[in-house]
């Protein structure tokens, strides 16, 4: 329905907006869905091997997908769930270097436009400059896929 807006705040931090059609009931639910997830969570080029979420705050998720260097893995624990309207979330990559792992906070706020849904992703704590502009080439792709699932489910 909508297209991608991406705003880039600061060096570690970046901020998606986008309008689905679809009621914020079932654009909420992908999101703590890891059979959704398994959908639409990774870029276009790549395959998720394993998706699981507890759903709860204080519960974890991670997603298991195919690279071309192997898999890769993110996980993190559900800080705040406000049923249809906001989640927020840490997100980590596994990396082989304990020293190379780092924490960033992911915020997704649910808005209901009519029969639609605005989304807002925040993501922030981001290490650097390269990582923020990785992660927005990757969420966008995401928001894209998450709009096929909708329109297809």
């Amino acid at each position: 329905m909508g297209a991608n807006e991406l705003t880039k705040p600061t060096a570690t931090s970046l901020v998606l907006r986008r309008t689905f059609d679809a009621p914020v009931e079932r654009v909420f639910a992908a999101w703590l869905s890891p059979e959704a997830m398994r959908a639409f969570m990774v870029g276009d080029a790549n395959a998720v091997l394993d998706a699981s979420a507890d759903a709860r705050v204080g519960g974890a998720y991670h997603l298991t997908w195919d690279t071309d260097d192997g898999p890769m893995t993110v996980r993190g624990v559900y800080r705040e769930i406000v049923k249809n309207r906001r989640i927020v979330c840490t997100w980590t990559f596994d990396e082989d270097d304990p020293a190379e792992v780092h924490e960033s906070l992911l915020t997704l706020e649910f808005a209901p436009r009519g029969d639609a849904t605005e989304l807002a992703l925040t993501h922030t704590n981001l290490r650097h400059e390269e990582s923020r502009d990785g992660h927005a080439t990757g969420w966008q792709s995401i928001f894209d896929k998450l709009a096929a699932y909708i329109a297809s489910n």
